[in-house]
């Protein structure tokens, strides 16, 4: 069936003063939903060529398929902002070790849960790394998910599987979801040579955002290196930036207030997302209100 709006002849054949009828005809039809839109009301949502056409009370028209919402929430699909889709299901493969660190109290394990997550990297590949993407696509789909930021390690261990397996699955269900692929540096940059490199491939590539972790080197002067290297790829392909700051037990990390900084200073303002953040729930009240 094409999906097209249009007036069809709706013949109606009864009586004698009955003749052909002109009726809009809309591929979906969703009757007696509640929105947040119009609170109180239950309105009809027609559909056409994937788009929402019209939104009121007791459309006229005639949907190919029309589904009745008896009165429930019809809303906006669902984002995910943040997910490590390169490590989908890979929970037997890094075990419960490493997740016990990384949520125990005070953040304290947050470096010894990556590295000990870091070490199924060296078994990377894109032929298993797309089923176990696809498979949480599919899942994601199914609960009305619609959108994913999807982080992927790239760096000397992972090199490019993770991404070349994104890419893939970001194709195949381009008309269903729309997925920006993070290239991540989740080993750092300074403490891990060449990861840059493979960030820089993973964006001729056409990976869609550039990632980082400053917190994760080993010094304030080489996080701030970090975030440095990752801006200026990020200017190189005007991309978007994406980085996880802050995020372990000390109050004295500083990689959010850099990475804001450094978004002023280039002018990348609402182009910069900064994640988990967690030690901000340490710091100072001063500073955090800083």
């Amino acid at each position: 069936m094409p999906l097209a709006r249009g007036l069809h002849y709706f013949t109606e054949a009864s009586n004698k003063d009955k003749g052909d009828t002109l009726v809009e005809v809309f591929d979906l039809i969703i009757r007696k939903a509640h929105t947040r839109r119009f609170p109180g009301k239950l309105v009809d949502i027609a559909v056409s060529n994937g788009k929402i056409v019209e939104i009121k009370e007791g459309i006229e028209g005639k949907g190919e398929i029309e589904l009745n919402a008896n009165g429930n929430l019809v809303t906006e699909s669902f984002v995910n902002p943040h997910l490590h889709m390169c490590k989908v299901y890979t929970f037997l493969m890094i075990g419960e070790k490493s997740l016990r660190l990384y949520h125990e109290k005070g953040m304290g394990g947050a470096m010894t849960a990556i590295e000990l997550a870091a070490e199924i990297k060296k078994k990377y590949h894109e032929s298993w790394i797309y089923e176990n993407v696809k498979k949480a696509v599919l899942e994601a789909l199914k609960y009305g998910c619609t959108a994913i930021r999807a982080f992927v390690d790239t760096d000397t261990k992972a090199k490019l599987e993770g991404i070349k397996a994104l890419l893939r699955v970001k194709d195949e269900f381009k008309d269903v979801m729309t997925i920006q692929v993070v290239a991540f540096p989740q080993d750092g940059v300074i403490r891990d040579p060449g990861a840059d490199e493979y960030i820089r491939k993973a964006l001729e590539m056409g990976a869609d955002v550039v990632g980082g972790i400053p917190w994760i080197e080993f010094t304030d002067e080489d996080a701030q290196k970090h975030i440095d290297i990752m801006f200026q790829l990020a200017k190189e392909f005007n991309k978007d930036v994406a980085m996880l700051t802050d995020d372990a037990g000390d109050p004295g990390l500083r990689t959010t207030e850099m990475l804001a900084r450094k978004a002023i200073k280039e002018g990348w303002i609402g182009r910069v997302t900064a994640c988990h953040a967690r030690a901000m729930a340490l710091y100072p009240e001063p500073y955090f209100r800083k």
